[in-house]
């Protein structure tokens, strides 16, 4: 697990208000809005909003499909390819 990744699952549960530990064991392919995160739409905008400020990407902007958002995996992809 690189920087990226771990940032994005610390705020992913600051987010959810969920132990930062067990945020951190959970599997890449980990859906956002899946059963095991169940992420809201609002808890979803908090989460969009942490990584812009920690990495200064706009998910929401660069990646209008927001397919990025599909899991862990796919978020912290983007995130890297974005801050290059």
């Amino acid at each position: 697990m690189d920087v990226v990744e771990t940032e994005i699952r610390t705020i992913l549960a600051r987010v959810l208000d969920r132990d930062p530990a067990l945020v951190a064991e959970l599997p890449v392919g980990t859906e956002l809005f899946g059963p095991e995160l169940n992420l809201t739409s609002l808890a979803g905008a908090r989460l969009l909003a942490g990584v812009q400020d920690r990495f200064g990407v706009d998910v929401a902007a660069e990646d209008w499909a927001l397919e990025s958002l599909t899991s862990i995996g796919t978020l912290a992809d983007f995130v890297r390819g974005a801050v290059g």
